[in-house]
């Protein structure tokens, strides 16, 4: 069945909300590497315009963060000189990242599986080539491969 494009983003940005608002989130945002595909919410302080460009900036190294954890080889810190919040960074099929600037984002990474799979299906729908890797394998039949990672998480204290 046909979808328009427009209703897709839409459904794709309520979809943001939701997960900002299920994990107290003040910005989420859906890249690919080198470009911001989608907000939520737009930008309207200047605190969240330099949050928005610090990830754009980034875009490409957060992509090579699940690659590096994989292999067990050091990584770069993307998120180095950033302290004011912990993200939530949910990889679809290596060629999206939705991310999302939180207070505690170890306790979004149960809760947020159900509207992250919604979400990934809206976005497969809105831009097809996000259903394959980026070596170009497709999953047009199978799941969404979702890789979460949670950076900036507080250590547990110890004693």
């Amino acid at each position: 069945m046909f979808e328009s494009r427009e209703r897709l983003a839409e459904e794709v940005r309520g979809l943001l909300g939701a997960l900002r608002a299920l994990g107290q989130g003040r910005y989420t945002c859906v890249l690919e590497p080198g470009r911001l595909v989608f907000e939520e919410p737009e930008p309207d302080s200047a605190a969240d315009w330099r949050l928005r460009r610090f990830l754009e900036a980034q875009s490409e190294a957060l992509f090579r963060i699940p690659a590096g954890m994989a292999s067990g080889a050091p990584l770069e810190d993307a998120f180095e000189g950033w302290e004011e919040d912990e993200f939530f960074l949910a990889f679809i099929n290596g060629r999206v990242a939705v991310v999302m600037a939180c207070p505690n984002a170890e306790d979004l990474r149960d809760k947020s599986m159900k509207p992250l799979k919604a979400l990934a299906d809206r976005l497969f729908r809105w831009e097809p080539r996000y259903r394959m890797d980026p070596e170009g394998r497709g999953f047009f039949f199978g799941r969404a491969r979702l890789d979460v990672v949670i950076v900036g998480g507080r250590p547990e204290a110890e004693g």
